[in-house]
């Protein structure tokens, strides 16, 4: 009964801030990726797109599992990502890119960002390494 107490005030604090933020880079990622692979990529083939976009997310997911299993440098590669879809999405201005998609892109990488330096997304970090800790040492135990 404690432990499903922990969890729902756990759930409760900090699952809105981990969901905006996941879904924010999420947007980030997925729509820098279609202006900068419609921009620059235009002659690259469907498997070269399909390959990299792949690529692409599988470093997302690990990012977001990683601080989901209480490892630090999992916000480090989302926040690279995040730095990264607005370095790239710049670069796409004098190409006369898509103005909505070029703003938004760099608003939801801006907001992603914003959301993971936040004081909640910082807490629940701590917390979620404070489990991880927790989980080692009743493994070394057994």
């Amino acid at each position: 009964m404690n432990r499903n107490v922990e969890f729902t005030a756990f759930v409760r604090r900090f699952f809105a801030v981990f969901i905006g933020a996941w879904f924010t880079s999420l947007v980030a990622v997925a729509w820098s990726f279609v202006l900068v692979w419609g921009t620059w990529f235009r002659a690259g083939t469907k498997d070269e797109m399909r390959t990299t976009l792949v690529a692409l997310l599988v470093v997302f997911m690990l990012g977001h599992g990683a601080v989901v299993r209480g490892r630090a440098w999992g916000a480090w590669v989302v926040a690279a990502m995040c730095v990264a879809c607005v370095v790239l999405v710049i670069g796409t201005y004098g190409e006369r890119a898509h103005l909505f998609l070029f703003c938004a892109s760099i608003a939801f990488a801006l907001g992603a960002l914003l959301l993971m330096n936040g004081r909640r997304y910082r807490e629940m970090r701590e917390v979620l390494a404070e489990h991880r800790q927790r989980r080692q040492a009743a493994r070394r135990k057994l």
